[in-house]
């Protein structure tokens, strides 16, 4: 009985030994960054902000190109093409330049990842 009793303490004391000593060990990783996921985590965050700071920043020219190019357009063919000034013409074309200029921004935003 005392021979049994001594067998289940010495197990126990090998078992918190054991896991005293991954304890240990999982510390040490943790300084060396093995096991430090809020890094990953902080970067992922920082990779999101800056991809939606470089949208905000573009925004300008993404909604402007368009509207500058149907609007030189519209010039090209006033030279060319129209005798008069045609200012329905101009206004389909600048609406054509708007709408694809915020085509292309919500195609922009939702690529986001």
């Amino acid at each position: 009985m005392e021979f049994e009793n001594e067998n289940e303490i010495l197990e126990k004391n090998n078992l918190t030994e054991e896991e005293k000593r991954k304890q240990r060990i999982f510390e040490i990783e943790k300084k060396l960054g093995r096991h430090n996921n809020e890094k990953e985590m902080k970067n992922r965050r920082n990779n999101k902000i800056m991809k939606y700071f470089a949208l905000a920043t573009n925004m300008v020219y993404i909604l402007s190109l368009p509207i500058l190019l149907m609007l030189g357009l519209y010039m090209l063919l006033k030279k060319y093409l129209f005798k008069t000034d045609q200012p329905l013409v101009l206004v389909i074309f600048l609406v054509i330049g708007a709408v694809s200029g915020y085509w292309s921004l919500i195609k922009q935003v939702n690529n986001i990842k």
